[in-house]
């Protein structure tokens, strides 16, 4: 455990045993569920290695702009917002932590009716304010040393009594006059950002909210779409969804097109394969088998549908169609030895169902022991191994049933395409 911080807060960084029965987000609840009692403010941060972010745990949400003011008062307006969706928790827009500034405003118009000029003002606040400056510059033996001259007295002025600073100006007549800052100019206490950032020559802050346990990062996503599509910034300032909820919903959009393109390049080869169009077909029955089972033991696991999730799924596209081409094949090969449609069902179902078996549990129980989450770092890709365990397991198992429901009902029988075929000699339009 490391640990570091400043004068007002300090952070640990905590590396977890190889060896726990908990996972890293169990460990980040039972920290929250054990300082509820102390009056400090805890925000931890769980993590997965590098490749967290797949699973999804939070939203970002940039507001962009240029006047610092204004941003702040949008930001806590937005933090207030998500606050009050239900599924986010430890809302923070970055300026819980912000340190204090005295600003002062100086009235153009007054200065110059005590014959001052904005520029003199601030010039002597910055002579009054400054405690040391820089004379000159030592150089002994290759190393310089700045000489600097310390004011013995600086006048005590204090955030507090700098409204009442006074100074002397000289009139025309040569009398001189006294002047108190506050007559010139209005001074407020105001927070100042450690830091500003820009994207695109613009300003912005980020609000930022964690994900409640139990809770899915996208459907959250949703609920805050919703809600924020009510709220009207002001003119010249717009907000914007970023971090890992953009980056998960581009990932997601990328994966689904990745899994409708698997799929048709699985059919196009199928049908080289086969040489017709109605067997690839049979058989792409058996994706949503996968992608029904694939989706019931995530449930039954209390997992989201994260990006490492849908890696499972294309996986699954291409993995699980091998029980469809094998039970496909061999019943065109038997129907092809002459046995009847019926018949050639029966028999592939029962011949070719040891090899179906076979193949089904060497993946899954190889993806067993990530699916459980031994070892380091291995519920990171837990969601894909469950996704393909379930997939397999409900695919295969209703493979013996649906495909050859299926192949029954769209592929006709030999005598009556023998039937067909004579019936079209006989009515002239002849068979080619």
């Amino acid at each position: 455990m490391l640990g570091g911080g400043s004068d007002n807060q300090t952070s640990f960084y905590i590396l977890l045993k190889e060896q726990r029965s908990q996972t890293n987000r169990d460990v980040e609840r039972l920290i929250y569920e054990k300082t509820e009692d102390l009056d400090v403010e805890i925000g931890v941060s769980a993590s997965n290695m590098d490749i967290s972010v797949l699973g999804g745990s939070g939203i970002r949400l940039n507001i962009r702009g240029q006047n610092l003011d204004t941003l702040m008062e949008v930001s806590n307006e937005v933090a207030d917002i998500l606050s009050e969706v239900e599924g986010t928790t430890n809302v923070e827009t970055g300026l819980e932590e912000v340190d204090k500034e005295t600003r002062i405003q100086v009235d153009k118009d007054k200065a110059m009716r005590e014959g001052l000029t904005v520029a003199q003002v601030y010039a002597e606040i910055s002579s009054a304010l400054e405690s040391q400056k820089q004379a000159t510059i030592l150089t002994m033996d290759h190393d310089s040393y700045p000489v600097l001259l310390v004011k013995e007295v600086q006048g005590g002025i204090t955030r507090e009594n700098i409204a009442e600073y006074t100074f002397a100006v000289t009139q025309k007549d040569g009398t001189e006059k006294e002047v108190v800052l506050k007559e010139i100019a209005s001074i407020q206490e105001v927070d100042s950002l450690r830091s500003i950032q820009r994207e695109n020559q613009s300003r912005y802050l980020t609000v930022t909210a964690d994900i409640e346990a139990g809770y899915n990062v996208g459907l959250v996503s949703r609920d805050i779409e919703a809600v924020m599509a009510d709220y009207q910034p002001p003119l010249g300032y717009e907000i914007v969804f970023d971090g890992e909820n953009e980056m998960i919903s581009e990932t997601m959009n990328d994966l689904v097109l990745m899994i409708g393109l698997a799929i048709v390049f699985i059919y196009l080869i199928m049908v080289a394969q086969f040489q017709n169009l109605l067997s690839p077909f049979i058989v792409l029955f058996t994706l949503p088998l996968a992608f029904t089972g694939g989706l019931l033991l995530l449930w039954i696991s209390s997992m989201e549908i994260s990006v490492v999730a849908m890696l499972g799924f294309l996986v699954l596209s291409g993995i699980v169609v091998n029980n469809g081409i094998v039970f496909v094949d061999y019943v065109n090969q038997l129907r092809e030895g002459g046995l009847e449609k019926k018949e050639a069902i029966v028999e592939a179902g029962v011949t070719r169902m040891r090899p179906i078996l076979m193949t089904a549990l060497t993946t899954i129980l190889a993806m067993t022991t990530m699916a459980l989450g031994y070892g380091s770092g291995a519920e990171m890709m837990q969601p894909m191994a469950v996704v393909s365990i379930g997939g397999l397991s409900y695919a295969t198992l209703l493979t013996l049933l649906v495909v050859p429901v299926m192949y029954d009902v769209f592929v006709r029988s030999k005598s009556k395409q023998v039937r067909m075929g004579r019936k079209e000699n006989e009515t002239g339009q002849g068979v080619f």
